[in-house]
């Protein structure tokens, strides 16, 4: 039983079969159109923007949730002495391009929460100085599960005066959300997890109201003005083509990655995830129901507003976690260990009998 797509995604049938049509590709590159290097981007940048609710002008094709939160690192007009708010336990890739900028003078304060194992938006909101410019945070915490107001943290940044940057990996495919619905400045999603999408892959919205005031880190030639038409010589200026695009990484139209994302995302929007957070949550409600009759108890914030597709579980003790966590996986039911902490993630392929087979083995 497979209960762990917060670590990895597994195909649907369709992407398997794309990918074997992108392979024949390389096998065979005398099938190779030039129109495939506009299109293919295309198909997933509309596939993308349907699934988050933007323009497909907002979408840049990235090669993972690292790479928005680079793109916002390097790109936000940020000066030396301005500070960006990041949470305590908070996933690396959401903290370490923020500390790549420290040479350049911003800092990187971190919060800790006001009470509980998480950060909540009342703790950003006490910690934003005057200096604050920029808060970082996953919109699903990837240990706990624990899903922040996305609404009011947007609103404490418009009145602030700050950017709101969110890491979209534990949340973006498994839970319904809109990015008009909070004004977030940049999305970084991977593709790999709940889009069920391949390793390296991935995407990230950039809101137009900062797309302008970003700095670009590393040019893909593909994205400057006049430079893919490649029957004639590229123009010696540099001017980007409209839009987000100009944070796609290089060679964007990577066959074997590209063909099996778009082909994913396209299979989550014709399944629509308010159908998968329906289903998973019933999916947690039996295991909440079940799981005072196990060894096991809930770690994962129980309201409903901060609740997402993972669930969080913890033993007596960290020895008594541990080997929870080795019989689970001895009685195949897989799962992960995240903080010493025992990590389900269950998702549309997932039945109530996975569920049973969890609770039995965690008695």
């Amino acid at each position: 039983m497979y209960l762990d797509c917060a670590a990895q995604g597994p195909f649907p049938n369709e992407t398997s079969e794309e990918v074997r049509r992108a392979l024949r590709l390389k096998e065979h590159p005398e099938e190779i159109t030039e129109s495939l290097f506009e299109d293919l981007p295309r198909r997933v940048r509309e596939a993308a923007a349907r699934l988050v609710g933007c323009h497909p002008d907002s979408i840049a094709i990235g090669y993972g949730a690292s790479h928005g939160i680079n793109v916002a690192a390097r790109g936000l007009p940020l000066r030396s002495g301005d500070e960006v708010l990041v949470a305590q336990g908070e996933f690396p890739a959401c903290v370490y391009p923020w500390m790549n900028r420290e040479a350049d003078g911003i800092r990187v304060r971190v919060v800790a929460p006001a009470g509980g194992r998480d950060v909540d938006v009342a703790a950003l909101a006490a910690a934003v100085s005057p200096q604050t410019r920029a808060i970082c945070i996953s919109h699903v915490a990837w240990i706990t599960g624990y899903r922040i107001d996305l609404p009011a943290l947007g609103e404490l940044c418009r009145e602030r005066g700050l950017f709101l940057v969110v890491d979209g990996a534990q949340s973006v495919g498994a839970i319904d959300f809109r990015v008009t619905e909070s004004p977030i400045d940049v999305l970084a999603v991977s593709g790999y997890k709940w889009l069920l999408g391949p390793y390296g892959t991935g995407f990230t919205y950039v809101s137009p109201r900062v797309l302008d005031r970003m700095t670009v880190g590393d040019v893909n030639w593909f994205s400057v003005e006049g430079a893919a038409h490649l029957s004639r010589p590229a123009p010696l200026q540099l001017k980007f083509r409209d839009g987000a695009r100009r944070f796609d990484i290089a060679e964007t139209a990577s066959f074997l990655n590209l063909s099996g994302l778009a082909a994913s995302i396209e299979f989550l929007n014709r399944a629509r995830v308010p159908t998968i957070e329906a289903h998973v949550r019933r999916l947690l409600d039996r295991l909440l129901d079940g799981i005072g009759r196990t060894a096991l108890r809930v770690v994962s914030n129980p309201e409903a507003k901060h609740r997402s597709s993972i669930l969080t579980l913890e033993g007596a003790s960290l020895d008594a976690t541990r080997t929870r966590f080795r019989r689970l996986k001895e009685r195949g039911v897989i799962v992960s260990l995240r903080g010493n902490l025992i990590r389900v993630s269950p998702n549309i392929y997932n039945t109530p009998d996975d569920i049973a087979a969890l609770l039995e083995a965690a008695r």
